[in-house]
């Protein structure tokens, strides 16, 4: 029943956004003028019909935008979170064109402390109403209405996976009617049919009610791609391609476009976003910068214990490596005696090492020894967050038993890391470090770094792995 209304209900959708859209400018509009005194020059509440044309414009430029953004777009294999992302680029971009318009024409005025009411609130109301509606359409597809047929093309171990997937998540509403392929008959244990071979598409198409094809086929069949596509395409069938290199393709990597030619990351890369390159890197000045002035009193009774207790320099400053692996000179404060380079730079610290000095173990185990990595945040060498630099002997030694070690070289390293606040510090597992340093460039956001820097303080500074 779902099925035959869809139409109907997609209308009655947007006329429900409509109304409450009307809702929140009007209830903006109470809550403005109830709750907040006059502005200078404003001698009583103006009428709500002066702000009428104002509420049409808004929802005209809403209709629009909706429909650019894809906001009534079909959601079946997303999440029901996605659309309080396209909701918030809808609603901006709909304040943004209608300030604009208001500003070129100067043909009306509103109040700024309305819109600054009304846009958290129809942003709250909205949003919730879409994932109430949603919710909806997903019980009444496990119920089993609102079903669209699907048809995979190849039988193989990826066409077999997502079918699984795919029938495993009701809530799209998608049934898999079969399988085409030329090589596979029969799939023991399997619900699913094999409809016949790749040749037969056509007749297939015609016969069945298919609403979407997916191809799943090898690299060794991609030959007849362009066959399937073209059927497809004649009768009016949405087509999608699981690429056979899906296994070395992160979910999150991102396809960019050249003059029509796609290019497909193998896993997501943050460096490439404005919030990592600018964002990330204000903030690095900002709390370096406020951290050096806090710790300079510090600063100055570490460096003279450090003078007092042992002969050497004050800093140890040793090669490290940073992002895409290239070398720069990483600071602490020195911990043990004076020692060659070749040394330092090719053994680990070993519990009871004779050379830590009496206040080099404090500083060890308090992470006091640190400090003086502000200064390569602050110059850029470094970040606050991020994987932990690494001495070039080890790397070396580390990518040639780990392939993906060189990985985590593609961002900034930094003073505490996602590994770090596990517990993955001194000495322990270099492949879990590994595995936590990948997750976090896979999932790096802003507010990941601040997590990572409370969960710093959190559980403390003191080292237990320091030796």
């Amino acid at each position: 029943m779902l099925r035959e209304n869809s139409n109907y209900l997609k209308s009655l959708w947007r006329l429900l956004d409509l109304s409450l859209f009307a809702c929140c400018f009007i209830a903006s509009y109470h809550i403005r003028f109830a709750l907040f005194p006059l502005t200078a020059g404003m001698e009583k509440v103006p009428p709500l019909a002066l702000y009428v044309p104002n509420l049409v414009l808004l929802l005209v430029l809403w209709i629009f935008v909706a429909q650019v953004f894809g906001l009534y777009a079909s959601k079946r294999i997303q999440t029901r979170w996605t659309d309080w992302r396209t909701l918030a680029m809808t609603l901006i971009f709909t304040l943004f064109l209608y300030t604009s318009v208001g500003f070129l024409f100067k043909s009306f005025d509103v109040s700024r402390l309305l819109l600054i009411i009304f846009t958290p609130l129809s942003y709250l109301v909205l949003g919730v109403w879409h994932h109430l509606f949603r919710s909806f359409l997903a019980d009444a597809r496990i119920r089993g209405y609102n079903k669209r047929n699907l048809l995979i093309i190849g039988a193989g171990a990826t066409a077999r996976r997502f079918a699984y997937e795919i029938t495993s998540h009701r809530e799209t509403g998608y049934q898999v009617v079969g399988f085409l392929d030329d090589k596979v008959v029969q799939i023991p244990e399997s619900p699913i049919p094999i409809l016949g071979k790749l040749a037969e598409i056509s007749a297939i198409l015609e016969s069945q009610m298919i609403d979407r094809v997916v191809v799943a086929l090898g690299m060794n069949e991609s030959r007849h791609l362009a066959k399937v596509v073209r059927e497809c395409e004649y009768a009016g069938i949405e087509v999608n391609i699981i690429p056979d290199l899906f296994q070395f393709i992160h979910p999150r990597a991102k396809v960019l476009n050249l003059n029509g030619i796609p290019l497909i990351g193998v896993r997501p890369n943050p460096v490439d976003t404005w919030q990592y390159v600018f964002l990330k890197r204000l903030f690095d000045i900002a709390f370096s910068l406020l951290i050096l002035t806090l710790i300079s009193p510090l600063a100055l009774m570490i460096i003279l214990l450090i003078k007092l207790t042992s002969r050497g320099p004050i800093f140890f400053i040793q090669e490290r490596l940073g992002t895409q692996g290239r070398p720069f000179n990483f600071f602490k404060f020195r911990t043990m005696t004076f020692q060659t380079t070749a040394e330092s730079d090719t053994r680990w610290t070993r519990p009871n090492d004779d050379r830590v000095t009496l206040i080099g173990k404090f500083l060890r185990r308090t992470s006091l020894d640190e400090l003086p990595q502000f200064w390569n945040i602050l110059k850029g060498d470094m970040s606050v967050v991020g994987p932990r630099p690494e001495r070039p002997y080890f790397a070396q030694k580390f990518r040639k038993n780990i392939p993906e070690y060189m990985i985590r070289h593609q961002v900034k390293t930094g003073l505490t890391g996602w590994a770090q606040v596990n517990g993955l510090r001194g000495d322990t597992s270099i492949e879990k470090r590994i595995q936590f340093d990948l997750y976090y460039i896979e999932n790096w956001s802003f507010s990941f770094d601040m997590r990572i820097i409370l969960l710093t303080f959190y559980k403390g500074l003191l080292n237990k792995n320091a030796y």
